[in-house]
């Protein structure tokens, strides 16, 4: 016969174990909390340390608040002021790096880098809008880039003078490149999308390494300003000389909005357009005129980017316009290029002035639908517009060639970019 009292005893002993399931699963959860919670403390730890001291400290200011927590970063750097004695053609070449599983596509990155540049370097990264004053010897420019796997990057570069020279490299140079990533933190930001604040940063942070690389290497150069202060002195006369008076142009307003408004001994450009709301330009008018130098390394690097577009002079070209030619429409402006050089303040330079022809394709200009035929007095018509175009940019007394001493200029040739090549 069962005691009295067992089943009570055996229900009690239930909720006791059910009980102490309930309190080791709760404390299980508690405990793992606490375990992620501290994983992910010693990650951003781990993290920040890693920007205080990675790449010399550079991205500390800009990338020590805003480091993930969620994956460890990874640190790749190199170049003879990280490493002396390394065998680099990097000054410096710092990344830093989180997420994607140590592949190729990661979460977050940003990257450091100065050279020194021996001849010659691609102008496009490095003029246009800085964001923050430049002396007359740097130019230096912000943007954005795509991001493997999405999203979007800041982008600087800065090319800056060392009168003293870069040390260590394998032929004397005064002329250092620094370039700056910086990850973009905004929501859905995109290629055109970046917060002006984060150009700010990225422009910033170049000016920086700039200043510690120089410091390192030097280089005899002021330190460049990394905060935005009062605005350089405009200098709109640099571009006053031009003007559509005398190149054939339709009467109308123009705008001016490829002009420069500072000073720059490296790079200079003017450029303007009919803008006129009244009608359109009328056929063979000059719609558009521009003029552009690039002197030092850039000089180069510029003729070289044109060249491979097959857009410099070609010397098996007939000089002479003694032939009909047959221009087809085209969704392009092309235009009327002449090319000269000379010796300026900052080195060899080219300078490529242009004219922007409009072809009206829908009168009997030619002798079929969607051709004209330029006959040889439009084609010497439109050479003494382009030629006109670089005798005013070479002789305005406040004009970028006299403002930088150019002499000896000699004219390379003309690039018709409606006339084929072979």
């Amino acid at each position: 016969m069962p005691e009295k009292g067992t089943p009570r005893t055996r229900r009690r002993t239930w909720l006791v174990a059910a009980l102490a399931v309930t309190l080791l699963a709760a404390s299980s959860v508690t405990w793992f909390a606490v375990a992620r919670a501290e994983e992910r403390e010693d990650r951003l730890d781990a993290n920040r340390e890693l920007v205080a001291q990675g790449c010399a400290g550079l991205l500390r200011e800009e990338m020590y608040a805003s480091v993930p927590d969620d994956a460890r970063g990874v640190l790749d750097a190199y170049g003879t002021l990280l490493r002396p004695g390394q065998e680099s053609r990097a000054l410096l070449d710092c990344t830093l790096a989180w997420g994607g599983g140590g592949g190729a596509e990661v979460d977050v990155q940003a990257r450091v880098r100065a050279e020194a540049v021996p001849d010659r370097t691609s102008p496009g990264s490095v003029t246009g809008d800085f964001g923050l004053p430049l002396p007359a010897g740097a130019t230096g420019s912000v943007g954005t880039a795509d991001r493997w796997g999405g999203g979007a990057v800041a982008t600087a570069a800065l090319l800056v003078d060392c009168p003293a020279g870069l040390r260590g490299r394998g032929r004397t140079t005064r002329d250092l490149l620094v370039s700056v990533d910086l990850p973009s933190h905004a929501d859905d930001a995109d290629v055109n999308g970046v917060p002006k604040a984060e150009r700010l940063a990225v422009a910033r942070t170049a000016a920086k390494v700039t200043n510690w690389v120089s410091r390192k290497e030097g280089c005899g150069s002021d330190p460049l300003r990394t905060e935005p202060g009062a605005a350089p002195a405009k200098a709109p006369e640099l571009c006053a000389w031009l003007s559509p008076k005398g190149l054939g142009s339709t009467p109308g307003e123009w705008s001016y909005g490829g002009n420069d408004r500072t000073y720059n001994r490296r790079a200079g450009a003017c450029g303007g357009r009919w803008d006129d709301t009244a009608g359109s330009p009328g056929h063979l008018t000059v719609q558009a005129a521009d003029a552009r130098s690039w002197s030092g390394v850039l000089a180069a690097g510029a003729y070289e980017e044109y060249a491979d577009k097959a857009l410099v002079p070609d010397p098996k070209a007939p000089a002479a316009h003694d032939e009909p030619l047959t221009v087809e429409r085209s969704g392009d402006d092309r235009r009327l290029a002449l090319w000269a050089r000379s010796e300026c303040v900052a080195g060899p330079t080219y300078h490529r002035v242009s004219v922007t022809p409009a072809f009206d394709f829908d009168f009997d200009y030619g002798h079929e639908d969607g051709k004209v035929v330029l006959e040889p007095k439009d084609q010497r018509r439109l050479s003494r517009h382009v030629r006109t175009v670089l005798d005013r940019y070479l002789s305005a007394p406040d004009g970028w060639p006299k403002r930088s001493h150019c002499r000896g200029t000699k004219i390379v040739g003309e690039v018709a970019e409606w006339r084929g090549r072979d």
